[in-house]
């Protein structure tokens, strides 16, 4: 059955324990963490249809923190920038027809919300567009500026908002995402 977005089996636990090492009480050995989901992410082919790429760019954007204020050991941060600017890099010049995609909210907003966005975007398709609401998927403050006249319309069907993060440019705008985070750019 597909999903919204191709994710591992295994995705439950992974989720949990980059949420907790995000919050600063992961148990378990950081490093190795951040190293296994860059390992998965650099071994995903982008592009491929049911290759959860987008899925291990979120998981290293939840990371992210540790890795900027984490203290994490020699070459972590090195890892993470190499295989996000790899990821960054595969929009090469791709366009849509999409006037906003959710890596361009605020990162902080994404962060605290991309559990419960995971839930959504993990379901069987026609389970996710059951009474998806635009606030299910959308950052708050895209919600809030609905009403703005540049803004697209606040009337967006669930398909129209899954559209958004299935789209081909959406791993690449969320690896360049968590780059900026770290500081650093596109290698």
């Amino acid at each position: 059955m597909s999903t919204v977005i191709p994710v591992p089996d295994n995705w439950h636990p992974l989720l949990s324990s980059w949420d907790e090492l995000r919050h600063g009480y992961h148990a378990g050995d950081k490093d190795e963490t951040v190293r296994g989901c860059a390992r998965r992410l650099d071994t995903t082919a982008p592009g491929s249809e049911g290759d959860p790429v987008l899925f291990w760019t979120l998981g290293l954007l939840m990371l992210a923190p540790y890795v900027a204020f984490g203290d994490p050991g020699p070459g972590v941060e090195d890892e993470v920038v190499t295989v996000l600017s790899r990821v960054a890099r595969g929009e090469d010049g791709k366009t849509c027809v999409h006037g906003w995609h959710p890596y361009e909210a605020d990162v902080d907003d994404v962060l605290e919300r991309l559990p419960d966005w995971l839930e959504v975007l993990s379901s069987p398709v026609n389970q996710a567009l059951d009474n998806l609401l635009p606030e299910d998927l959308l950052p708050d403050v895209y919600l809030e500026e609905l009403d703005d006249e540049k803004a697209e319309s606040a009337d967006l069907s669930g398909a129209e908002i899954l559209a958004r993060w299935q789209c081909p440019r959406t791993a690449p705008g969320f690896a360049r995402a968590a780059l900026n985070y770290l500081g650093a750019t596109v290698r």
